[in-house]
């Protein structure tokens, strides 16, 4: 993970299932490290598509 940016404190109203079951399937300790992992694999799988010149959204198992 990209450390050179910079850590700012935020306060958002999420589902707390949702985080949970996140935090399972990442294997994470903390909520924290749960939602910094699964933007990461976002980002990723993003940049991939468009390596791969697939449109948006064109990957399975995107959560809605």
């Amino acid at each position: 993970m990209a450390r050179n940016s910079a850590i700012k404190h935020k306060h958002y109203a999420l589902d707390e299932a949702k985080i949970k079951r996140a935090q399972k399937l990442l294997g994470t300790k903390t909520e924290t490290e749960t939602i910094e992992r699964a933007i990461e694999e976002v980002i990723s799988e993003r940049e991939d598509d468009a390596a791969r010149g697939r449109p948006p959204n064109a990957s399975s198992g995107v959560v809605r």
